[in-house]
């Protein structure tokens, strides 16, 4: 199983870190993100733009980056996500909403900043499409979003 996590987070790595040239196939943009700052118990949502070009896109990935300033060990920093089958189309929106527990926390064990609080993840978040052909999408980011712990 932790050999599985590690092949995805590896190929998530060499997404995120090329630069894709889609040819105008599958674009993704973010539209907007629900809040900068997200609590225990709230979640996330993530609306995007997509236009695409023959093929419909079955999945989104995510990369997550704790940009703290104290560098700790992190849990499930690459997710995927499956989207819902739709009829294809040259444009359209998608809405991803993310998890408090699951999909935004991000430090193993967030340093203490005081006998009862932790100190709280910064993130960026980066997300890349993929269509049935494995056509990829441009990687997009959302601006810091702070995760209160």
């Amino acid at each position: 199983m932790k050999i599985k996590y590690l092949l995805l987070a590896g190929t998530l790595f060499v997404v995120f870190s090329c630069k894709k040239d889609n040819n105008g196939q599958l674009s993704l943009t973010i539209k907007t993100v629900s809040s900068d700052v997200v609590g225990p118990g709230e979640s996330l949502q993530v609306t995007f733009d997509f236009s695409e070009k023959g093929h419909v896109i079955d999945s989104i990935f995510m990369r997550k980056f704790r940009i703290n300033q104290d560098q700790i060990a992190t849990i499930r920093d690459s997710l995927g996500y499956s989207v819902p089958s739709y009829p294809q189309s040259a444009t359209g929106q998608l809405q991803l909403t993310l998890d408090y527990d699951f999909d935004l926390t991000s430090a193993i064990n967030p340093p203490p900043t005081d006998s009862i609080h932790f100190e709280n993840d910064t993130l960026i978040l980066k997300f890349v499409a993929k269509d049935q052909a494995n056509n990829l999408s441009d990687t997009v980011a959302t601006g810091k979003i702070i995760i209160l712990r």
